[in-house]
């Protein structure tokens, strides 16, 4: 055969393969949906994939610190490891995809097979980050001030305290026990005289009791187990004054002469004790009693519980006693009651980023010069 054949032969051969030049913006916003995508899109399925490995490492591990040791430190890592990775991967799917202006079209490069790995990433990938991955919240009320401002957004972490049963909600396993004094994420249980809220909401506060604890608030002097506890945390607005022995007729439990500067002596519920009643002081307890899975009933003057005449119970689980550290500003257990262990969802940690809430976006010039540098990576305590 001669020359003029061969060339022949090798431009219908040429011809028969598809050839298409591959395109930097694809590369680049399909390693932003999933990092190593762009490589594979230019063919490099094995680098795509060892980067894409990398990348989840590093960013669960980083997520992993932001949960368990909050601080400084993890915007230091970022820097210094997930941000370059990033940027890397991106740059050099960029770069490839620049080179390869006569791309043989491969049998994965279908549109199929990008969707899929795209599912994949989301539904069996992110899982497994979204484990180490703390909560993002913020606060639309002043009800923590000041040591939560308005415009404050923070972490959680949602381990710290155990792991729950996902079927169930409640701890499977719980190996950090709430103490006073932690700021936790939980599930709001809504007002006792009101049906209970349509819409699961959480709020945060500090948890001033634990199981088993006994204390009383004397002119907004809290002494704890005998023992006097002082928070430094607590805010009093000015514009409010002592309010005496004056009771207020929305202080938990109803009628029971309290107000938010003088309540108790209370003790908060612990799983196995057993606490004794009659129809004066029922409304302690009777949505714990309902709560627990049990019947409840008041026929004239007589208590009963899944239809057995009784004047006492053995609580199931454990309760917290919550209270904003804005003491005269904050819907907490004085107005609500306890709080279920297995509504406490997360441990509050770290404020992330801060400035004016009630600056507009528009104002972006007044909106950037109000954020708050002294409180980024602050520890919430």
């Amino acid at each position: 055969m001669n020359s003029e054949s061969r060339n022949a032969n090798n431009s219908v051969q040429d011809s028969a393969i598809k050839f298409k030049k591959r395109s930097p913006v694809a590369a680049a916003l399909l390693t932003l949906l999933v990092p190593g995508l762009g490589h594979y899109y230019c063919g490099e399925v094995k680098r795509g994939f060892f980067l894409f490995l990398i990348y989840l490492v590093y960013s669960t591990t980083f997520f992993a610190l932001i949960k368990f040791i909050p601080g400084y430190a993890i915007a230091l890592y970022t820097l210094l490891t997930c941000i370059p990775i990033g940027t890397y991967i991106l740059i050099e799917s960029i770069i490839i995809a620049i080179k390869n202006t006569r791309y043989k079209l491969q049998s994965f490069n279908k549109a199929k097979y990008y969707v899929a790995i795209i599912v994949t990433s989301i539904y069996y990938v992110s899982p497994i980050t979204d484990i180490f991955s703390p909560g993002i919240f913020t606060t639309a009320t002043g009800s923590m001030l000041n040591t939560v401002l308005p415009g404050d957004r923070f972490f959680d972490n949602d381990l710290y305290y155990g792991i729950k049963n996902p079927f169930t909600g409640k701890y499977a396993i719980l190996y950090n026990k709430p103490q006073a004094g932690d700021i936790v994420n939980f599930i709001y249980p809504g007002l006792p005289e009101e049906a209970p809220p349509k819409k699961t909401t959480n709020y945060f506060k500090r948890i001033l009791a634990v199981p088993g604890d006994s204390f009383v608030i004397n002119n907004r002097i809290i002494k704890l187990n005998d023992k006097y506890c002082f928070y430094e945390h607590f805010y009093f607005d000015e514009k409010f004054a002592f309010l005496g022995k004056e009771p207020n007729p929305s202080i938990f439990p109803k009628g029971s002469g309290w107000n938010v500067d003088n309540y108790g002596p209370i003790k908060v519920p612990k799983a196995g004790d057993k606490v004794s009643f009659d129809t004066s002081s029922i409304s302690l307890w009777k949505r714990i009693i309902r709560d627990e899975g049990n019947k409840l009933e008041i026929i004239k003057d007589r208590i009963f519980i899944n239809d057995i005449e009784k004047y006492s119970y053995i609580f199931k689980d454990n309760y917290y006693f919550m209270i904003g550290d804005n003491w005269y500003n904050s819907l907490d257990s004085r107005y609500f009651g306890f709080v279920n262990e297995n509504d406490i969802d997360s441990k509050i940690t770290m404020i992330y980023f801060s400035w004016n809430r009630d600056i507009p976006l528009k104002d972006t010039g007044r909106k950037l010069r109000s954020i708050r540098w002294d409180r980024i990576g602050k520890m919430i305590e």
